[in-house]
């Protein structure tokens, strides 16, 4: 067997990327590299689906390189799907780039043919110089470990059999077999800036040491290894300090760190648990930086109310002792709903309070719960009702008859200023009977010459 396909072969046994029976989807371009990739696969004989891509970006070009494939694939006996999608029009309606538009695309494409079979891998040929090029350029743009380590050569059902192969190996094994490939001539340009990587940097770093390439691609895998090390102990971390807010779709959009628990932790760990909180909520890892998670820790030192906006639109903020790491939308529901007797109120996305009465006597419990709470229902003179805080809302503090202004005890109770803004009360006009879960009003407090009970039980969201 050739040098090349035994070296790709222990390659892909070292990763456990494919067993005998899988069918190999491969994307298919029609350059040197994925062209590489098809021979090599089916040398090595696997079962082989080619799906090519269309991106109609280079018109004539774009059609001809898909006149390649097809051609190609007819002399191996393969099967090509191709499709086409105008990436550009794409890419604005998605709000993307157009590149990330056109890895957005392919890889659907991608996994609607290997959900066809039932035993599947996706190849896709990157290789050696993309790793060093994908290093290079992550270093650059201020990537944290994560993005030192490069290019990974198995993710979920993806592969990459020629990622320990460089280009030139590559282009040696296909003139060796006589295999032709096609150029895109946007590859040749230096207006990209990882074509300057690929074109201008890597052969200079090669005339200062002719394994530069290896020893860069040694680095990302020394990387990955400590990423995943350093990763593992965060996740476990995470699950204990992160408290997680979530939509009723489960959707999570708000992350809080107590500030003492970030503080003990390394600051190597801290940064990733604030990483971590950062993709969960945004649901994607690209483009979040070493600045973004730097900054947002940053805040540990500021005053409360402190905040920084944050790429996907997600912003930071300090409040009290905690780090809050949230969707930068409004999430504030005013709701204002009349108690009228007893019965259970249905709070919208936040729970429900339920009402009971009772007459006075001394076999009655004074409820402790922090979500329960007793009043003399005779004092309650005018319309009661749960809403959310209003301005000139006051609480009665002790028998004087002393009041505090709701802002007040919201403060010193150190709550979220976010969190005011919906948190439940029950009211009579201005004045609160109980800031649910936090105070209660000392002119509502039963006594001995109360003759009737009003209950109130909260029960929160998901209880």
């Amino acid at each position: 067997m050739d040098k090349f396909l035994i070296k790709i072969k222990a390659y892909m046994n070292k990763y456990n990327m494919a067993d005998k029976d899988s069918r190999i989807v491969i994307g298919l371009s029609g350059g040197a590299d994925s062209v590489c990739l098809l021979r090599v696969m089916k040398a090595l004989g696997y079962a082989v689906t080619a799906v090519h891509i269309n991106h109609q970006i280079r018109g004539k070009e774009a059609d001809e390189d898909e006149s390649f494939c097809k051609r190609l694939c007819d002399e191996l006996g393969v099967e090509l799907i191709s499709f086409h999608k105008d990436i550009m029009a794409y890419a604005s309606e998605e709000g993307l780039t157009v590149e990330e538009a056109g890895r957005k695309f392919r890889y659907r494409c991608f996994d609607e043919v290997a959900a066809r079979y039932e035993n599947s891998r996706i190849a896709v040929a990157h290789n050696k110089n993309d790793m060093a090029e994908t290093i290079i350029f992550n270093m650059v743009r201020g990537s944290g470990l994560n993005g030192l380590a490069g290019i990974k050569p198995v993710r979920d059902n993806i592969i990459r059999p020629l990622l320990d192969a460089g280009r030139d190996e590559i282009e040696k094994f296909l003139r060796s077999i006589s295999q032709d490939y096609v150029t895109d001539v946007t590859n040749l340009s230096c207006d990209y800036d990882r074509n300057k990587i690929r074109h201008i940097i890597l052969p200079e770093l090669s005339k200062i040491n002719d394994n530069a390439l290896t020893h860069i691609c040694e680095i990302g895998f020394d990387a990955g290894e400590g990423y995943k090390y350093i990763s593992d102990i965060a996740k476990e971390l995470y699950i204990g300090f992160a408290h997680e807010e979530k939509t009723d779709d489960n959707i999570i959009f708000r992350v809080i760190f107590e500030e003492a628990d970030l503080r003990n932790a390394e600051e190597i760990i801290r940064g990733e648990l604030v990483y971590e909180a950062m993709y969960r909520i945004a649901g994607r890892k690209k483009d979040i930086s070493r600045k973004h998670v730097s900054d947002t820790l940053s805040l540990l030192d500021k005053e409360t109310g402190s905040s920084i906006n944050l790429i996907y639109n997600l912003r930071s903020r300090k409040s009290y002792e905690q780090l809050i790491i949230e969707t930068n939308i409004d999430n504030q529901t005013l709701y204002n709903i009349d108690i009228s007797g007893e019965g259970v109120y249905e709070i919208d996305g936040y729970g429900a309070l339920k009402i009971s009465l009772m007459d006075n006597s001394e076999d009655i419990s004074i409820a402790k719960n922090i979500y329960t709470k007793m009043a003399d229902y005779g004092k309650i003179k005018d319309n009661l009702c749960i809403r959310t805080p209003q301005d000139g809302d006051y609480i009665i503090i002790d028998r004087d008859g002393n009041k505090k202004k709701l802002s007040r005890v919201f403060i010193d109770c150190k709550i979220d200023r976010e969190s005011r803004l919906s948190w439940p009360v029950i009211a009579v006009g201005n004045e609160i009977i109980w800031v649910i879960g936090l105070r209660f009003s000392e002119a509502y407090k039963i006594k001995e010459d109360t003759s009737k009970i009003i209950c109130m039980n909260y029960i929160r969201k998901g209880e």
